[in-house]
C-alpha cells in the first residue's frame, strides 16, 4: 500500500513539474482553427449517408451575424432551438440538432519552451495570449514571419509577391472534405453518385466501361476477349452532384420558346430564357418541383428536352468553400474553389496496363500517368506531346495496396504513394487569365490493366477570404523583425491578422507551441428513469498530434 501511495504522489509531483515548467493545457472555444482544432461543438451523424462530421456553436466575436451571437457579441453556447446542419458529404439539410448534446471544445497540450529553442515556421499552429485581454489564449497558423510582407489574393497566400506553396504533410493538415465515397446514402432514390463511369463509343459503335462499381469503389477488368479493348483507355470522373440550392448558372441550347407558354418572370422566375442567345438557363440546382411545372405547360418536345437536359446539368455544380461547421452562420457567401486533393486506395494485379489520374485547375490539365508494363511513371499538362515528369516506378505497387494521392494546390502537382512523392513537384506560374469555375475536378482511368480502387476521397484547400479585409488584402501588409502575420483555418469565421486593429502578433505573446489533442470528450447518454440525460466521456479516437 505503501508503494502505491508513494508511486502516485511521485506521478502527481512529476505531472505537476512538467505542467509547469515544459507544457500547460489549453482548452480551444471557437471554431476559427475548425475543422482541424474544434471548438465547442455539436458531432453530427448524417441520417441519409451515416457520415460522422462537427458543427460550430461557438465562433470569434467578429462572426456578428452567427444566430448563436448574443447582444454582448460573446458566442451564446446555450442556444439550441431551430438549430440545423447541412451535411457536407451528400448534401442532406436541414438536420435537426434540436436534441444532439454539445461537446467541449478539443483540449491542447502546448509545449511553453518550444519557441526559446528556434522560432515558429510557416503553416505552424502556434498558442499566444490575446494583447487586450492577456488571460485569453488564441491558436492560429502562422502563415508570415517577421520583415516579410504578406498577401491574401485569391485564396492562396503570398509573401514578398510569391505564392507560399504546402508541403504534402502541410496539405493534409489543412485541406477539407470535399466528398468520402465511402458514406453514400441508401434507400435515396434522388441521391446521384458522384463518381461515376463514364461510357464511352467503342469500335463496334456501342458504349463500353470496363469499370465495375463494388462497395466503396470500382474495380477494372482486362477484356482478354477483345485485344482492342485493351488499348482504350476507360475512365471514372467525379462530378459535383447537390440536392438543391447553389448560386452557379447552368444553361442549355432552345431554339425557341414554346408559344403556348407564357415566358418565365425574368428576375423571380426559376428558369430564364434568352431569345438572343437561344439559351435556356437557372440558377442554381432546378427543383423537381419547379422541373415538372414547366413540363406540365407543353408537350414541345425540344422543349421538354431541354427543360430535362437542365434539370440534371444544373445539379452539378462548382466545388465551392463551404463548411459544415459554419451552418448555423447566415449571410456566408460560397466561393467557387480551384486547388484540390484526390486520394484514393490502389491495388494492382500483373505488370501490365497503366493507370491513370487526371486534375484541373480551371485553367490546365494534369495527368500522373503510372505505366504498370514499362515500370515509369509521368506527368503530362493539356495536350503537350512530352511529360515534364519521368521517373522510375518503385516496387510500392507490388506489396499490396497502397494509398495514391495527387493535388494540384497552390500552383504545385504532387503526386505521393503511401507518403512518398512519385516526381518532383511541378511548379507553374499564374494565368493572366480568369480560372473557370469546376464541376468535375479528377477523373481517373485504366488501360489495359487489373486494378481495384477503394475509399476514394476528394478534399479541397483552404480558400482564404477577406475576412474585415483590414491588412494584407487589398495590399500587401509589412511585418517588424519581432512580429508575425496569423490565420485560422476556418477562414471565412475567423478573427485574425486581416481583421485585427493592428494585423500582427508580436513575438511576445507568443505561448507555446500545440502538439497534442490529450483530451478530447464527447457526450455520453444516461438515463434516470424516464430522464435521458448527456455526461462527458473521453474520445480516445481523437487523440492526435497537431501538425
Amino acid at each position: 500500500m505503501r508503494m502505491v501511495v508513494e508511486s502516485v504522489v511521485a506521478l502527481a509531483i512529476a505531472v505537476i513539474l512538467f505542467r509547469t515548467f515544459e507544457a500547460e493545457g489549453y482548452m480551444i472555444s471557437t471554431g476559427s482553427m475548425a475543422p482541424s482544432l474544434l471548438g465547442y461543438h455539436k458531432q453530427v451523424t448524417c441520417p441519409r449517408c451515416d457520415y460522422s462530421f462537427t458543427y460550430g456553436v461557438a465562433y470569434d466575436e467578429s462572426v456578428s451575424a452567427n444566430r448563436f451571437q448574443g447582444a454582448s457579441g460573446e458566442a451564446d453556447l446555450n442556444a439550441g432551438v431551430g438549430e440545423y446542419a447541412t451535411c457536407p458529404n451528400c448534401n442532406t439539410n436541414s438536420i435537426d440538432l434540436t436534441h444532439v448534446p454539445r461537446n467541449e471544445g478539443d483540449q491542447l497540450l502546448v509545449f511553453k519552451h518550444a519557441y526559446y529553442l528556434k522560432p515558429p515556421r510557416r503553416w505552424e499552429v502556434v498558442v499566444f495570449q490575446n494583447p487586450i485581454k492577456p488571460t485569453q489564449a488564441y491558436v492560429k497558423r502562422v502563415v508570415g514571419l517577421p520583415g516579410e510582407k504578406v498577401q491574401v489574393k485569391q485564396g492562396d497566400l503570398y509573401v514578398n509577391g510569391e505564392i507560399q506553396r504546402k508541403e504534402l504533410k502541410t496539405q493534409r493538415a489543412v485541406r477539407q472534405l470535399v466528398y468520402d465515397n465511402r458514406y453514400q446514402p441508401q434507400d435515396d432514390d434522388f441521391f446521384q453518385p458522384r463518381f461515376i463511369p463514364v461510357e464511352q463509343e467503342d469500335d463496334a459503335g456501342g458504349q463500353s466501361n470496363h469499370w465495375s462499381p463494388r462497395e466503396h469503389g470500382f474495380v477494372h477488368t482486362a477484356d482478354q476477349d477483345n485485344p482492342l479493348a485493351e488499348s482504350h483507355w476507360s475512365w471514372v470522373k467525379y462530378q459535383h452532384w447537390i440536392r438543391q440550392g447553389g448560386h452557379h448558372e447552368t444553361s442549355v441550347p432552345l431554339e425557341a420558346w414554346p408559344a403556348e407558354v407564357d415566358p418565365p418572370e425574368p428576375v423571380i422566375g426559376a428558369v430564364h430564357y434568352d431569345e438572343q442567345k437561344q439559351q435556356l438557363t437557372c440558377h442554381g440546382a432546378l427543383s423537381p418541383d419547379d422541373c415538372q411545372r414547366w413540363l406540365n405547360q407543353s408537350e414541345d418536345e425540344e422543349f421538354r428536352y431541354a427543360l430535362a437536359l437542365l434539370y440534371e446539368k444544373s445539379h452539378v455544380a462548382p466545388v465551392v468553400d463551404d463548411y459544415a461547421y459554419n451552418s448555423g452562420v447566415e449571410n456566408q457567401k460560397a466561393i467557387p474553389v480551384h486547388d484540390f486533393m484526390f486520394e484514393c486506395q490502389l491495388q494492382v494485379s500483373g505488370r501490365e496496363g497503366a493507370f491513370a489520374v487526371e486534375m484541373q485547375n480551371g485553367q490546365h490539365q494534369f495527368r500522373t500517368l503510372i505505366d504498370f508494363a514499362q515500370q515509369q511513371v509521368s506527368l503530362w499538362v493539356d495536350d503537350q506531346q512530352q511529360p515534364l515528369r519521368s521517373e522510375p516506378l518503385h516496387d510500392a505497387f507490388r506489396s499490396g495496396p497502397v494509398r495514391l494521392e495527387m493535388s494540384v494546390m497552390d500552383r504545385q502537382v504532387l503526386c505521393a504513394v503511401d507518403g512518398k512523392l512519385l516526381y518532383q513537384p511541378l511548379l507553374f506560374s499564374e494565368s493572366s487569365t480568369p480560372r473557370k469555375e469546376i464541376r468535375e475536378p479528377v477523373r481517373f482511368g485504366c488501360q489495359g490493366a487489373r486494378v481495384q480502387v477503394a475509399d476514394l476521397k476528394l478534399f479541397r484547400d483552404i480558400h482564404y477570404t477577406r475576412g474585415k479585409g483590414l491588412h494584407g488584402v487589398e495590399e500587401p501588409y509589412e511585418l517588424d523583425e519581432r512580429s508575425y502575420f496569423v490565420l485560422g483555418d476556418n477562414s471565412p469565421v475567423s478573427l485574425d491578422s486581416r481583421s485585427w486593429a493592428d494585423g500582427k502578433m508580436d513575438r511576445k505573446y507568443l505561448l507555446g507551441k500545440p502538439f497534442l489533442v490529450h483530451l478530447p470528450s464527447r457526450q455520453g447518454e444516461v438515463k434516470f428513469g424516464n430522464h435521458i440525460g448527456h455526461i462527458r466521456i473521453p474520445d480516445f479516437s481523437r487523440i492526435r498530434y497537431i501538425h
